[in-house]
């Protein structure tokens, strides 16, 4: 028990950094708004159109649409608040702008935390984002733009608040972060494995070989085939135990404690 308790604040330490590299790590490794931009062209399939289907927009009849949508992403480890988006067209594109409007995540008001600004040219559109709380899942503000035609244009988008910036989504850093977590982790595992079996499990084995050896010479000296003097069963412990006693690991023995062995039961 002894053993244990000496262990019990490094154990929990331990944990503490293991929390931190799991659940913490990642947040603290993204700094900045992210954004995901796809696009759809020819949003009505032509089996679609070849059985009479058809859409309509304002009462006119559209042929065909494409959609070009934006998830924007927080994973920092803190909400954002008061954010503006400009989002650009690119102006040779022959697809004129059906709708635009931005979908909350769940249990955000869209009337309460979307506005909708004006913009002096039509190739932009302007939101603001009052509160963009930090990623649950995969929950993300979701902007869509529906426009005439079968091809999608070129979109692009910018935060117009110095203080957070938006950058795009890369699928390599996500990847080189998740390897360096994995391994993190599993270093993590090793040193836990580590520390419980040469700080906490060894010096109880150790004990319990001790105690072992001196009821065998016990043994031995009740059947008469050793000395009987008890000093002669505590030098025999001691001899036993320089022997058996496990030899620290130099690298560990500098940023660890020192095990605890305990000669005697």
């Amino acid at each position: 028990m002894k053993n244990i308790l000496d262990g019990l604040p490094q154990g929990v330490l331990l944990l503490i950094i293991g929390g931190l590299i799991t659940f913490v790590g990642p947040k603290l490794l993204h700094s900045d708004l992210e954004y995901k931009v796809t696009s759809t062209d020819a949003y009505l399939s032509a089996p679609l159109g070849q059985q009479g289907l058809t859409m309509a927009f304002g009462g006119k009849p559209l042929k065909n649409v494409s959609i070009v949508e934006f998830s924007i992403l927080n994973r920092t480890p803190k909400q954002v608040k008061d954010i503006e988006l400009e989002f650009f067209i690119d102006k040779k594109a022959g697809s004129a702008l059906v709708s635009s409007d931005i979908i909350p995540p769940r249990l955000i008001s869209k009337k309460e935390n979307i506005e909708n600004l004006t913009s002096k040219d039509p190739n932009v559109r302007r939101f603001r984002l009052k509160i963009i709380p930090t990623q649950q899942d995969d929950e993300h503000f979701n902007a869509v733009f529906v426009f005439t035609g079968e091809k999608a244009p070129h979109m692009s988008v910018i935060s117009k608040t110095g203080e957070v910036s938006l950058v795009q989504y890369e699928g390599l850093k996500d990847f080189i972060t998740g390897l360096i977590i994995f391994v993190l982790s599993y270093a993590f595992l090793g040193f836990c494995f580590f520390y419980r079996v040469d700080f906490v499990w060894s010096p109880r084995g150790h004990k319990k070989r001790i105690e072992r050896f001196e009821e065998y010479v016990k043994q031995l000296q009740n059947d008469g085939q050793l000395n009987a003097d008890p000093q002669f069963l505590e030098e025999a412990s001691k001899v036993f135990t320089s022997f058996t006693k496990p030899k620290p690991y130099k690298f560990w023995s500098k940023i660890l404690p020192a095990r605890h062995f305990e000669d005697k039961p």
